[in-house]
């Protein structure tokens, strides 16, 4: 669920206060798995802290962790799968969350700071098939980036194979990737990791192109597809659980 519809009256009658609170302000988060929490206002849609920004998926996620797992939050954005990700399981899962915007990383620094989590580490770098730099440019809102030979940013870039075998990081438990556009490149960079360990990977796609590389790999690699739109098969969404067979 992405939030309330602002086309309806009370999607309308809720933006109105809305629009009225600080883009500083900090505030606990109202429901779902981040309930109580403390989150920046500016950071994100409201969806964010009213907590009904990807309310089912992220639910779901955090319902599978465990005691003890190791979480790979690739594309973390500001922390929306970071922050109660830490704060599952008794607060014993280790999260390591990948993001390179420096707006973003800001936000994702302050919100780890706000709620005394030790359990995260920031990778402020993007995750592809290399290692190196990267350009990018700002998608839909200004936390979205893509990837853009033309962007007027530049980021460095890991392949998670390659950042594994420098820091001896633990592989992931579970997993969860949304990069607006280079998800197969991110898979490419952790073959190694993903083929060998075989973690369940909540996958967003982001065009035709990239399901049909994905899917050829995950296939390859022994996973198995399900869809995480409610009705929608495989083949035309956007939201995909991966798990192995």
């Amino acid at each position: 669920m992405k939030g309330f519809d602002s086309r309806s009256t009370l999607g309308h009658l809720l933006r109105v206060p809305l629009k009225l609170v600080p883009r500083t302000t900090i505030v606990p988060v109202l429901s779902g798995p981040m309930r109580g929490m403390r989150w920046v206002v500016g950071s994100m849609p409201h969806g964010a802290w009213l907590g009904t920004l990807e309310r089912g998926k992220l639910s779901h996620f955090i319902n599978r962790l465990r005691a003890g797992m190791t979480v790979w939050d690739i594309g973390a954005n500001v922390g929306l799968y970071t922050l109660p990700s830490a704060h599952a399981a008794g607060s014993t899962v280790r999260v390591y969350a990948f993001e390179p915007l420096p707006r973003n990383l800001e936000y994702l620094r302050q919100h780890v700071l706000l709620n005394h989590l030790i359990n995260v580490l920031i990778v402020p770098s993007a995750v592809g098939d290399a290692m190196g730099v990267l350009q990018m440019a700002e998608g839909d809102s200004p936390s979205e980036f893509h990837v853009d030979p033309r962007g007027d940013i530049t980021v460095p870039a890991i392949a998670l194979d390659d950042w594994r075998a420098e820091t001896g990081s633990p592989p992931p438990d579970l997993v969860k990737i949304d990069v607006e556009g280079a998800e197969d490149a991110v898979l490419h960079g952790g073959a190694r990791t993903f083929s060998e360990y075989r973690p369940p990977i909540y996958l967003a796609l982001h065009g035709e192109r990239q399901r049909q590389e994905c899917g050829v790999l995950l296939s390859h690699w022994g996973y198995r597809v399900v869809s995480l739109e409610y009705g929608r098969d495989p083949d035309v969404s956007s939201e995909w659980l991966a798990e192995p067979i």
